[in-house]
């Protein structure tokens, strides 16, 4: 019907003109919509992409979308990148299979650490069924968000940490790292964004586990093991603040030097630098907040000899955070003086044409009143 209609249009008498045209067009724009539509109705559904996944190798998981917008699955990832159950004890670390990881969390000769380097179907399962942990802790685990927390349950506490991970363009996104510390165990949950590589490293975990097994390293607890974890972390964020305050400083320096004033890619360069010192900055406040929030925490959670790590946790990332707001200041130093010195130079070229543009004038007039 449509087809026929917009045949007697095209051919009927009299239809030329700008009327005409757009009659011609929509129907014609029309007919190619409803093909295109019939077109896809016509093809087989596509079936979701299934990703491998799973501690064992073997195990399959599909990626979905939750109601938080967030992916319920974990990336693709190596087929090696797999949770590790290890035995921490006086004699140092022995990995051990995932099941005989219920026999181990009933001796009180050491103590078990399970890392988890990407979410998937049977790292859940654990946490559900050996574990038991609460529904939502581990829904924050499958679902990262933006914000550190920390939630204190019956027997242990469940940490939620980020990290600054610099992206290829010079972005810094978010990294999470989750962790359950109880007292014969410790989880931790890593995150790894979309845009990271199939073979992103784990420093935090993979330098404390170098430390342990050269026996530089004798964690006696979960709690000394996580505070040697999230110490590195917070060594890290003070590195990379390091390397961007020596781009800062150099980027001043280019500011100041320049008889011209800075460059339009310098003073872009310098409100991309201050934004990743922002970014920064905001982490290691949020982590910050969390330890002051555990220190705050009853003995039943945090016993007195557990209070100096979470202190100097508490210290290392607002140190970071200090650090972070002097490079800030500096670079604001910078756009305010390029800002200053671009506009007097400005005023000063603004009025030197006012003045040539009025010269002629005043010579004209001169010149009449001599007459």
């Amino acid at each position: 019907m449509a087809s026929a209609t917009a045949s007697v249009a095209a051919h009927q008498p009299g239809r030329h003109g700008p009327v005409g045209n757009a009659v011609k067009w929509a129907f014609k724009t029309y007919i190619r919509a409803r093909k295109a539509i019939d077109d896809m109705a016509d093809e087989e559904p596509v079936t979701p992409a299934i990703v491998a996944g799973g501690s064992d190798g073997e195990q399959r998981v599909r990626r979905t979308i939750s109601a938080h917008g967030e992916p319920l699955a974990a990336p693709p990832r190596r087929p090696d990148e797999r949770l590790v159950v290890r035995w921490l004890s006086a004699t140092g670390a022995e990995e051990r299979p995932v099941g005989d990881l219920r026999a181990l969390l009933s001796r009180d000769d050491g103590f078990v650490w399970v890392d988890i380097p990407t979410f998937d179907a049977p790292a859940e399962r654990l946490l559900k069924d050996i574990f038991q942990f609460h529904p939502l802790a581990v829904r924050d685990c499958r679902e990262p968000g933006q914000v550190p927390k920390v939630h204190a349950y019956r027997d242990h506490l469940f940490l939620v940490l980020h990290a600054p991970e610099p992206t290829q363009t010079g972005d810094v996104q978010h990294r999470e790292l989750d962790q359950f510390i109880g007292p014969r165990y410790l989880v931790t949950v890593h995150e790894r964004p979309d845009a990271a590589p199939l073979d992103m490293d784990l420093p935090e975990t993979r330098t404390v586990l170098e430390r342990i097994e050269a026996g530089r390293a004798h964690p006696a607890s979960p709690a000394e093991l996580s505070y040697a974890i999230v110490t590195r972390l917070a060594a890290r964020m003070e590195s990379l603040v390091s390397d961007l305050a020596t781009t800062a400083a150099a980027l001043d320096r280019r500011a100041m030097k320049s008889p011209r004033g800075a460059s339009e890619s310098v003073v872009d360069e310098m409100f991309e630098l201050r934004h990743s010192l922002l970014a920064i900055e905001t982490i290691a406040d949020q982590n910050r907040v969390v330890y002051a929030r555990t220190a705050g925490l009853t003995d039943r959670h945090v016993p007195p000899t557990q209070r100096p790590f979470i202190e100097d946790l508490r210290d290392q990332f607002g140190h970071v955070r200090e650090l972070c707001q002097g490079q800030r200041e500096l670079l604001q130093g910078s756009l305010d003086f390029t800002r200053t010195r671009s506009t007097a130079k400005m005023t000063a070229r603004c009025r030197g044409w006012r003045l040539s543009a009025r010269s002629p004038c005043r010579s004209a007039s001169s010149r009449r009143s001599t007459a």
